[in-house]
């Protein structure tokens, strides 16, 4: 099981930076994370190829879950849980 990582949510920049115990880390903005959303109705539309645009999205809240994050956006989205290992991967491109 992935551990939890260090979290700073930057709201001036719409960044947010996730820090794991092994050093590596990686920040991504309020819009990527949107973007990868790994919800099954967010998978859906990634994988038919439907474009949403989430360009002045914003991230409202996150709650722990164990082996992730669930992430609320400003568009009212809050159904998608971002597995910790998930996000690593992120990490190492």
């Amino acid at each position: 099981m992935q551990t939890r990582p260090d979290i700073r949510v930057d709201t001036i920049n719409k960044q947010v930076h996730f820090t794991w115990a092994d050093g590596s880390s990686v920040s991504l903005s309020h819009q990527s994370l949107r973007e990868i959303c790994p919800c099954g109705f967010c998978r859906a539309k990634q994988i038919k190829q439907i474009k949403i645009e989430h360009q002045n999205v914003e991230v409202t809240a996150m709650f722990d879950q164990g082996y992730g994050a669930q992430i609320c956006f400003s568009d009212g989205h809050d159904k998608g849980i971002f597995p910790w290992a998930f996000l690593k991967e992120f990490a190492k491109s």
